[in-house]
């Protein structure tokens, strides 16, 4: 009877370039499994053990946590979920380090201008439009509730045109899908330097969601959703 050929753990070692300590770490989280026979105790790999092992790596190389990759297997998480929650992880970092720079960048305007930045509020605050920041707060709410009626109501033709209902339910689910369960509106804040760009924070449990209105002649001309890091990022 043909019996599968095992491979030893300095063997699969070799093959796939990783350390015997980082298959026992994964081993011991249960993402990944091995074989002994009879008294041995040591490692051996099925051809079938080691194309799961291909699989992790490949996990791992998409950034993907080692719990969360055992989460693929024990909650039966959907790897397009897993692969999402990831890149919407990952876009949230860079606009928290977008948002420190911006802040820098006023900072250091305003030391070359002369001010100090310790006795006066140098951070941009303004007034912006009662109309626009009522029809966002209209919108926002029908993005969250799926009501797309009312959202395609307060949009430009141009970009009614440009963003046909079915694409944007496709982006709309994409992006929602990571964040976890709706918490709260954090706030609504103009630009600093567009007053016709308008910016609307949602709290979720896992992430935030960022959604950009650009108003022009009274209706929505640009959207725009991406994310925000709910507990480092300070809004702006």
């Amino acid at each position: 009877m043909y019996q599968k050929p095992l491979y030893d753990i300095t063997e699969v070692c070799k093959m796939l370039g990783i350390t015997s300590r980082t298959l026992r770490f994964y081993e011991e989280k249960g993402i990944i499994q091995s074989t002994t026979i009879g008294t041995s105790l040591r490692r051996q790999y099925t051809e079938e053990q080691i194309s799961n092992i291909k699989n992790v790596l490949v996990l791992r190389t998409l950034g993907l946590s080692v719990k969360a990759i055992a989460e693929l297997h024990t909650k039966g998480t959907d790897l397009k979920d897993a692969v999402l929650s990831k890149r919407a992880e990952i876009y949230a970092f860079i606009d928290s380090r977008i948002g420190e720079i911006n802040l820098l960048n006023e900072a250091l305007s305003a030391l070359e201008a002369g001010k100090n930045i310790f006795s006066e509020d140098w951070q941009f605050s303004s007034a912006m439009n009662a109309e626009e920041k009522e029809i966002a707060r209209i919108c926002t709410d029908a993005i969250l509730n799926r009501d797309t009626d009312t959202l395609y109501k307060y949009l430009s033709p141009r970009l009614a045109e440009y963003m046909p209902r079915d694409v944007y339910c496709v982006v709309r689910k994409d992006t929602l899908s990571p964040l976890g369960d709706f918490v709260s509106i954090d706030k609504t804040v103009a630009d600093d330097r567009l007053s016709n760009k308008l910016y609307c924070f949602v709290r979720f449990s896992k992430l935030g969601l960022k959604i950009t209105y650009v108003f022009h002649s009274g209706k929505i001309d640009g959207l725009w959703l991406g994310y925000y890091d709910t507990n480092t990022r300070k809004n702006k």
